[in-house]
């Protein structure tokens, strides 16, 4: 890797790890918040240029999902988002730019005239605090105001570290 991308490295390292906590989803600025647990998987990928977020809601990942693919190349800091939504099995795919804030990582896509993206998004993702993720996903539809879509607030998830198990000698009499 060149020198050129650690500072964007430095920018997208608080991301990478296993994330556990509550997520808030709704669908449409009318519709109540759905609450549920969730997870976050996020590691390195496509020769460490990109950060893939791995978002899975609901204890049995039947909840909303998305995918993200955060990365830079070089001069251009780019993320593309891969989104299913859960009622209709949608994919969307947004992209955009993004830029480092104090602590937190800021994604925005603008809607594209002519059946691009349909509405502008902004997600902030907030890392201010060790330990801690918070992702908050805003929406603008062409036609109304922004609304907050999507909330996630994750800690670090812990691997539970299971003693092995002594296994009982076992004696072979070989005749």
């Amino acid at each position: 890797m060149s020198g050129e991308c650690g500072v964007d490295q430095a920018v997208l390292s608080p991301l990478v790890g296993r994330w556990e906590g509550t997520l808030r989803h709704r669908a449409a600025p009318d519709q109540p918040f759905e609450e549920f647990p969730g997870r976050s998987e996020n590691r390195w990928v496509l020769g460490g240029r990109f950060v893939e977020m791995t978002l899975k809601g609901g204890l049995s990942g039947d909840g909303p999902s998305a995918l993200f693919y955060i990365g830079h190349e070089r001069d251009e800091r780019r993320y593309v988002l891969v989104s299913l939504e859960p009622g209709n099995r949608q994919v969307t795919i947004r992209q955009g730019e993004w830029w480092p804030d104090p602590g937190c990582l800021i994604l925005i896509s603008h809607a594209q005239p002519g059946g691009g993206q349909a509405n502008s998004m902004r997600v902030v993702c907030d890392c201010r605090t060790a330990g801690e993720l918070k992702l908050e996903l805003r929406e603008q539809p062409a036609s109304g105001e922004e609304y907050l879509r999507f909330r996630a607030e994750y800690r670090t998830a812990e691997v539970a570290r299971v003693p092995p198990v002594p296994r009982p000698l076992r004696r072979r009499v070989i005749a």
